[in-house]
């Protein structure tokens, strides 16, 4: 699990800003707190420094004591507390003050999603245009489930692999080849493209798609309802890497998003999807929770 590093010294921080540097795609972003313990809104903001540590896995978040430390704290020019100092590598990119957790949480958010663009080799970034990123981290993960699916091969062991390091894991149907699959955003997103991969036998072929249902919708809804698009997946859409681009004016503003694995490439008994992304941004940074949830149109919730 990602824990916030206590910086000890100086060679301790130019150590973690190195293995920052050398990371193979591209220097990792380094997200400095600069804090004292006597510092009221120091200690206020510090369960949600430890939370984005947990929640962004491929950046560094470190906490130096500037009573401990006054020559780090010179060296960046460290003024008021909290401070938040934000690296690529060791490259000062940003930098914030006050103790004000949606203003944190929003600038980690914003590195997160851009911070494949000083390198080409990103892994957020899309191989179809440099503005759609890999929007993993605005899953809500714990609200996503799927129906149909089988037990030992899950939905949530699929979205959860790169955390748990599990390069094998995949979604499997039970019973028969069909499958929905809900999809909750952490906040209302726009989406350009979705990732679908699959062996060529069994991956999904009719694609049906619906977004903001307030819940998962049953196969005989699926079946009859209208969706916002229908996707027919080919050999280049499944394949290991292959892209499925959307109509992106009917994907502007979504919460959840449906989808409905009608079939697969062979008929065969069970469907399997070993890739799952969707590619996009948000269409801001407030959080979903902010909101209520609202029906709205065609593709939606069909009762």
């Amino acid at each position: 699990m990602a824990t916030v590093i206590n910086i000890t010294d100086k060679h301790h921080l130019e150590q973690i800003l190195q293995q920052a540097n050398n990371v193979t795609n591209g220097p990792s972003i380094v997200v400095m707190d600069f804090y004292a313990s006597w510092c009221r809104p120091c200690s206020d903001i510090a369960p949600v420094f430890q939370e984005l540590s947990i929640k962004y896995k491929n950046m560094k978040f470190v906490k130096i004591d500037v009573d401990k430390l006054e020559d780090v704290a010179q060296r960046y020019n460290v003024r008021s507390l909290p401070t938040f100092i934000f690296l690529r590598g060791a490259e000062q990119i940003d930098r914030i003050t006050g103790g004000v957790p949606q203003k944190l949480r929003d600038k980690v958010q914003e590195l997160a999603l851009s911070g494949s663009d000083s390198h080409e080799s990103g892994s957020n970034k899309s191989p179809q245009s440099s503005k759609q990123y890999d929007m993993d981290i605005l899953l809500s993960k714990n609200q996503c489930e799927c129906l149909n699916e089988d037990d030992t091969h899950s939905l949530a062991q699929l979205l959860n692999s790169s955390e748990n390091n599990n390069s094998k894991a995949y979604l499997l149907s039970d019973t028969d080849e069909q499958l929905i699959i809900y999809i909750t955003f952490s906040q209302f997103v726009r989406i350009q493209s979705v990732q679908i991969n699959g062996p060529k036998e069994n991956a999904p072929k009719t694609v049906k798609l619906f977004v903001n249902q307030t819940s998962t919708p049953d196969f005989d809804s699926c079946e009859i309802g209208e969706a916002v698009q229908t996707l027919e997946l080919t050999e280049e859409d499944i394949k290991h890497g292959g892209i499925t681009q959307l109509n992106f004016v009917k994907f502007q503003n979504v919460s959840t998003l449906t989808i409905f694995v009608k079939n697969n490439q062979t008929s065969t008994d069970q469907t399997r999807i070993d890739t799952l992304k969707f590619y996009g941004y948000p269409v801001n940074t407030i959080n979903m929770n902010e909101f209520k949830r609202v029906s709205g149109k065609k593709g939606e919730a069909h009762g």
